[in-house]
């Protein structure tokens, strides 16, 4: 399917969880930087080891992305994938790119992060949240009379197991969840 084509309705449009009068795939916005992403980050007791991932879909320039970056001591390795994003949607149910995903194994309360090894790093790390997911306020910045910034978000506390391929952590660490 090329960029240009007449994309309909899509997989999503068999849920009810339509926001607009139009297939779920058409963002809400002509605004090529409208993101819809989420991040995770997380934190051994000790403080030595530190992680920070998170993906990002960008339905009106048609991509997705997402990362890992971990700090261990003073070390910090990072690993960067994009892709296209399917232009129906489709792929917001499966969040992956590349070898990266993310399964949500009980929505707002549990997750799953999973990196095959990718430029010599991997993780497998299940994300519990510790309680409910807090709604935040509206963000809205403006320059003059243009609005340069209009999200909102929420955040939610919680524990993430470490899995094997983060040798050196201690198997509980604290961290934050944020969509």
């Amino acid at each position: 399917m090329s960029h240009g084509e007449y994309v309909g309705i899509g997989p999503l449009d068999e849920y009810p969880i339509h926001q607009l009068p139009r297939p779920v795939a058409w963002a809400g916005s002509s605004d090529r930087n409208l993101y819809d992403r989420c991040y995770l980050n997380a934190h051994d007791r000790t403080g030595e080891v530190f992680l920070i991932t998170g993906m990002g879909f960008y339905p009106n320039l048609g991509t997705k992305d997402a990362f890992v970056l971990l700090r261990r001591g003073d070390v910090q390795t990072a690993v960067h994938l994009g892709d296209g994003a399917d232009p129906r949607g489709g792929d917001r149910l499966e969040q992956r790119v590349g070898g990266y995903r993310i399964e949500v194994i009980e929505p707002l309360r549990s997750v799953r992060v999973v990196l095959e090894e990718t430029e010599g790093m991997a993780c497998d790390l299940t994300w519990h949240g510790s309680f409910d997911a807090v709604q935040e306020l509206p963000h809205v910045m403006r320059q003059g009379s243009a609005t340069t910034l209009d999200a909102q978000r929420f955040a939610q506390v919680g524990v993430e197991i470490a899995g094997p391929a983060l040798p050196g952590a201690s198997e509980e660490r604290l961290g934050m969840h944020q969509y």
